[in-house]
């Protein structure tokens, strides 16, 4: 599976990448039913999908929302951490897209309970398809959400603003204590479609300890819903370019696994 991947990878890239903290590593393998899902993870209308998974199961969120109460989001909480110098923190999710519209609003974020830090990567209908946000961190980040530039797909061609393209995209943040590169890679294949870099501001709060599944601040989606997959938050000590060249090893990996 893809968690084992990832692991295997980086024991053989470096020895500093042995020392990585692995806090979250989610495929949804283990879970007989969405009442087991539950035991886990705290569900809105979320289920578990046990048929179309990135491979096998996956959740499915159908869209819904609410009134900015995260009731109908699916979420995981964890001991807080964040990146000190030197450190980068990982967030990868995959997200299925059915292809049939842009007019979707369904995200993996990572965040502090209390509302200090959020990151959020997926589907957003303004600006754009395929986007990303970040919240509260200073250094010129802000609620806007910033669509994915210059799409280029897996064989050369750009992809044109507000596509849906049909598959399992992986999203990854990497996060250090002054910006969070983000990638976009279009079928999960190892090649990064988009990237996007935002500056930030550590401070007492720069912390996360959440991630939420579904709807941005539990927002319904006019569009329906996507499922989500391989879910992973590790903090490394090594700096971003190496990381970012691990995560499209085992990205790429998986795929011929």
């Amino acid at each position: 599976m893809r968690r084992i991947l990832t692991l295997t990878l980086a024991a053989l890239a470096a020895p500093a990448l042995c020392s990585a903290a692995v806090i979250v590593s989610e495929d949804f393998e283990s879970y007989a039913d969405t009442t087991a899902l539950g035991g886990v993870w705290s569900l809105g209308d979320g289920t578990l999908d046990t048929a179309a998974g990135n491979p096998g199961q996956s959740l499915n969120h159908p869209g819904t929302g609410g009134s900015f109460t995260g009731a109908n989001t699916n979420s995981l909480s964890f001991p807080s951490v964040y990146p000190g110098p030197g450190e980068t923190l990982i967030f990868q999710a995959d997200i299925y897209d059915d292809g049939n519209s842009n007019n979707e609003r369904n995200t993996a974020g990572l965040r502090a309970a209390a509302g200090a830090n959020i990151i959020e990567m997926g589907h957003y209908n303004s600006p754009s398809h395929y986007a990303i946000r970040t919240v509260l961190f200073g250094g010129g980040s802000d609620a806007v959400y910033v669509a994915f530039p210059n799409i280029i797909d897996d064989l050369g061609a750009p992809v044109a603003d507000a596509t849906s393209v049909t598959g399992w995209h992986t999203y990854t943040a990497a996060i250090t204590d002054s910006n969070v590169t983000f990638t976009l890679d279009l079928n999960g294949d190892g090649n990064i479609n988009s990237t996007i870099v935002a500056n930030v501001t550590q401070n007492a709060a720069f912390e996360f300890d959440i991630i939420r599944l579904g709807g941005p601040s539990d927002l319904g989606s006019g569009a329906g819903g996507v499922k989500f997959d391989n879910i992973s938050l590790t903090l490394v000590p090594e700096p971003t370019a190496a990381v970012l060249a691990l995560v499209g090893l085992a990205g790429l990996a998986r795929r011929r696994g």
